[in-house]
């Protein structure tokens, strides 16, 4: 049987949801997945760099470090974990596009089968779980909702979902739904 893949996609400006996303990764690699750890691009450099200056360190590294996911990494996907900043918004330009592009994945067939959870804070948790609800993602094992609440400084409990999302996705690989 080939390895679990999960991956991990992840948009974050000072650095706390790449902490939780990477720690997610880490948990996933411990239940014997492989990952795609990739990172949203930003959508007004220039604007973030003016709003955040005392992160501008850590935001230069993150564009660095990452690429932005593509079509490929979900299709190849068994498990998908969205790691979603606490001020996100419905709409928002740095989700848009990729949550447009799961959609039209969706409609043509191609998400079915797939492990789907966020994790992150409130109040922007909420309203992505409610952006990803139409994709159809399971979440086996993982409870009634595809959004995980972990707080920046909770490391332990986001790599406990990394491997809750393994463990989920060779559930489904066993039993379809």
């Amino acid at each position: 049987m080939s390895p679990v893949i999960v991956m991990v996609a992840f948009y974050s400006t000072r650095g706390f949801t790449e902490r939780l996303s990477t720690a997610a990764a880490v948990g996933a690699v411990q239940g014997r997945a492989g990952i795609r750890l990739r990172r949203m691009p930003d959508t007004g450099q220039l604007e973030t760099m003016r709003e955040l200056p005392e992160f501008e360190e850590s935001l230069e590294r993150m564009r660095k470090e990452y690429v932005a996911p593509t079509e490929l990494d979900v299709i190849a996907a068994d498990a998908l974990v969205f790691g979603v900043p606490g001020n996100y918004e419905v709409g928002s330009g740095v989700w848009k596009s990729y949550l447009d592009l799961l959609a039209r994945l969706q409609s043509e067939g191609k998400l079915g089968g797939k492990v789907g959870v966020a994790l992150g804070s409130e109040p922007g948790l909420s309203a992505f779980s409610e952006a990803i609800e139409p994709l159809a993602l399971a979440a086996p094992g993982l409870g009634s909702s595809s959004a995980v609440e972990v707080p920046a400084d909770d490391v332990e409990h986001a790599i406990a979902l990394g491997r809750q999302v393994v463990d989920a996705a060779l559930s489904l690989r066993e039993s379809p739904l």
